[in-house]
């Protein structure tokens, strides 16, 4: 029984294990068949991939042949911008904010495990002060100061800390600001003697240049010392030629003189030492311009004998000289003389400003306004002069407008025309002469007997200029004037009765009887109640007219202002250059230019033709006995007798030569202005209207 039990379980065990192995064999074919099923899958994914490959390369060979240009000049371009910002990654402080300057720290390597573990919670513990500084500072505000020590301008919470502008880059002889070319120079040498015009060619011309200078007083003792140094050593240099059998160097005594008259001029304070120095910046779009402006300024200082030398690998040194904090960086200065220093100064534009003058116009130097108040110099007479077409109708228009609405009467003779309308439009009163409207030449408003025997003599004097020479008897002519006016019947009928069968009697009939008839015997009497008077004689077409009418208007006209002073009064004469045709109509005209003044009157002296103001005598004293000139452009052949007459510069007669339509150069006591005439909007229609 024991042993069935045990076939039996032997039997079971049998069957168990055998159950076993087959069922792990068919566990095996079941893996086997997916290993099968794996490998042609993988054999199918390898299949793949080399197809995938290939086309690749396909693609990138394609891609690589089409873009291969495009990539080249990317890459070109990219090298390009690195190279030109190679100066502002080197230079870290051009990035500015102190953020970009902060390093972020990195772990220290080490070979222990305790080493690692410390250096570890180390750069933990920097980490995190790293970004806690990082998010602080870039949420803060900073202000731009100046460090007085340091070359950089410092922030003035953070002492640490600088700022330079990222739109620098200097080059070796000038930088590049945001687009614009700069060079900086200095004033490195002086001539011996100085004018008070140095400047004037520089400051005048069109250079686009910025101007920085320092001043500060030097110690006397100090200057004393150094100008006793220099004597001594050119004291020395005499005695040495002496010595040696050589003759004295009169240069070297010419300097001794001068230093020895410094001396004095500083122990009596007559001048003082001052450190002086001068930056010069010139600005251009390309360094080619740039260039051309470099060459423009040296030719302009060498004629001045100055000498300015440029930085060389300095001039972010020097443009911290133009910023606006007062400070010389570059310390290029020498210790001058005070009088020297006012030379150096660029101020030699003048100012005109009389409180109760007219406007003239805008300085050209500075922009200032021109107000000018011709009865408050030595006298008050002006002179305009200038070519045809420079402006000077326009010119006296506008002093006429402007004086007239001060109050001050004007009175304008006037040959071609050209200011009838401006009377018209202001109300005043035109006073044409033709054959049909004339003057009574015989008129004189006063009955004192000085008065009549000046009257007398200008009659003989117009009457001049009809008569000819060798017919011509002052002492006739003046014994019938006499006799015409005490018999109180003054007029051409009576004068040709009295001189009857006389040459001159035939020569004045012309006036009466001939062909000027109605232009000088006509019965109308001059008056001067308007207060702006214009006497025109475009009418009076030819010259032999125009010329003794001009005389007899004047002369009338003195006289009634010599009768009536109690105004002030202009009397504008256009062409004024016929009234020096005439000795004695010359001595007439300048006498009345030098006796103005005490009439409370001016004479506005208006011509194109300055030459024969130069070239007459009477002219040139016309010409000095006006203290107020105004000069248009001039004739290149004028320019040189004008500056005999004028005290002008080469400078300025230069100038007169190019001036524009309304640009003048205004003399004026010691003053030389040149504005720019300025006619106002309301002006235009009455200073630019046509006949």
């Amino acid at each position: 029984m024991r042993t069935l039990l045990q076939n039996i379980r032997n039997f079971s065990l049998t069957f168990t294990l055998k159950d076993q192995v087959d069922s792990l064999s068919h566990e095996r074919d079941v893996y086997t068949e997916e290993l099968i099923a794996i490998k042609k899958e993988t054999d199918l994914l390898k299949t793949r991939n080399e197809g995938l490959k290939k086309l690749e390369e396909q693609v990138l060979q394609s891609a690589q042949s089409t873009t291969e240009k495009a990539l080249k000049e990317e890459i070109k371009r990219l090298m390009e911008v690195v190279s030109s910002q190679a100066e502002t990654i080197e230079k870290q402080p051009f990035l500015g904010h102190t953020v970009a300057k902060i390093a972020k720290p990195t772990q220290a390597k080490s070979r222990t495990p305790l080493g690692f573990i410390k250096s570890y919670f180390a750069f933990k513990k920097e980490l995190k002060a790293y970004e806690k500084k990082i998010l602080h500072d870039a949420k803060e505000k900073f202000h731009l100061v100046v460090e007085k020590r340091d070359e950089t301008i410092h922030i003035d919470r953070a002492t640490e800390s600088s700022y330079k502008s990222e739109y620098i880059v200097e080059h070796s002889n000038y930088l590049d600001v945001n687009g614009k070319v700069k060079r900086l120079y200095y004033l490195a040498d002086i001539p011996a003697y100085l004018s008070p015009y140095v400047f004037f060619r520089l400051l005048t011309s069109s250079l686009p240049f910025t101007l920085s200078i320092f001043i500060e007083p030097a110690s006397s003792t100090e200057l004393l010392k150094k100008a006793r140094q220099r004597l001594s050593v050119l004291e020395m240099q005499q005695n040495e030629r002496l010595r040696s059998g050589k003759i004295r160097d009169q240069q070297i005594d010419k300097n001794i003189d001068e230093v020895m008259s410094f001396i004095d001029e500083l122990v009596h304070e007559a001048e003082k030492g001052i450190v002086y120095s001068l930056y010069l910046q010139l600005e251009a779009d390309t360094p080619k311009e740039l260039e051309a402006l470099h060459k423009e300024l040296q030719n302009i200082a060498g004629s001045m004998d100055l000498t300015f030398n440029q930085y060389t690998f300095g001039q972010k040194q020097a443009f911290k000289n133009f910023l606006p904090f007062a400070q010389d960086h570059v310390q290029e200065n020498r210790i001058l003389q005070s009088t020297a220093v006012s030379y150096l100064m660029p101020f030699v534009s003048k100012h005109l400003n009389d409180p109760d003058g007219i406007f003239m116009g805008l300085n050209a130097y500075n922009d200032s306004l021109i107000f000018m108040d011709p009865f408050t110099s030595r006298n008050n007479n002006i002179n305009i002069f200038g070519v045809s077409g420079s402006g000077k109708s326009v010119t006296s228009k506008v002093l006429m407008n402007r004086l007239y609405m001060r109050g001050v009467q004007i009175l304008a003779i006037d040959p071609e025309g050209e200011y009838v309308n401006l009377a018209k439009s202001l109300g005043g009163e035109v006073i044409q002469f033709s054959r049909e409207n004339g003057i009574n030449p015989f008129h004189i408003n006063s009955t004192r007997e000085n008065d009549i025997l000046d009257h007398i003599s200008t009659l003989k004097t117009f009457f001049k200029f009809f008569i000819p020479q060798d017919h011509y008897d002052g002492a006739v002519l003046d014994e019938h004037l006499i006799t015409l006016y005490d018999s109180s019947t003054p007029n051409f009928e009576n004068l040709l009765e009295l001189l009857g069968t006389h040459p001159m009697a035939k020569d004045l009939s012309v006036l009466s009887t001939g062909s000027l008839r109605g232009i000088f015997n006509s019965k109308r009497k001059l008056e001067l109640d308007n207060n702006f008077i214009v006497f025109d004689l475009h009418d009076l077409k030819k010259d032999e007219k125009r010329e003794p009418a001009m005389y007899l208007l004047t002369s009338l006209i003195w006289n009634l202002i010599n009768i009536q002073n109690g105004k002030k009064r202009m009397l504008f004469i256009d062409e004024a250059h016929k009234l020096l045709v005439d000795p004695e109509v010359a001595v007439f005209y300048r006498e009345l230019v030098k006796q103005a003044r005490k009439r409370n009157t001016g004479v506005v002296s208006i011509t194109q033709d300055v030459e024969d103001f130069l070239h007459n005598d009477y002219g040139k004293a016309i010409i000095t006995n006006s203290e107020t000139k105004i000069l248009l452009k001039q004739s290149y052949a004028a320019l040189s007798e004008i500056g005999t007459i004028y005290p002008m510069t080469d400078e300025e007669k230069q100038q007169l030569g190019h001036l524009g339509i309304g640009e003048v150069i205004l003399f004026r006591e010691a003053e030389h202005l040149r504005l720019n005439t300025i006619v106002l909007p309301f002006e235009k229609p009455l200073v630019f209207t046509s006949d």
